[in-house]
């Protein structure tokens, strides 16, 4: 089996580890230039990783406690995230339906 023929045939399982993993990588993109740039800044970039990472950021203060301070936000849900990335494979894995490593 090829790996493009594992890719169609587990679209199941590799499409929402996509998503979740380029969710990660966005929001450590956002919080490292958060260090560089002011959070309200009107640069091109900052305003874009706030247009993609906002909506995430959202729903992770659904289930973070309000004590966490929005900058650690981002830190939570790349926290959160990786959890759900791994929630993702154990429930493929335990329903068998995981993709082969080896060829």
């Amino acid at each position: 089996m090829s790996a493009s023929d594992s890719l169609f045939t587990h679209w199941y399982f590799h499409l929402p580890n996509f998503l979740l993993a380029a969710a990660i990588y966005t929001l450590i993109g956002r919080y490292l230039l958060s260090l560089v740039f002011a959070a309200d800044s009107d640069k091109v970039v900052m305003r874009v990783f706030r247009n993609i990472t906002d909506p995430i950021l959202n729903l992770v203060a659904l289930v973070t406690p309000k004590i966490v301070p929005r900058g650690l936000l981002m830190v939570f849900g790349v926290i959160w995230l990786l959890a759900l990335r791994m929630a993702l494979f154990l429930a493929v894995a335990l329903a068998g339906l995981a993709p082969d490593i080896g060829g």
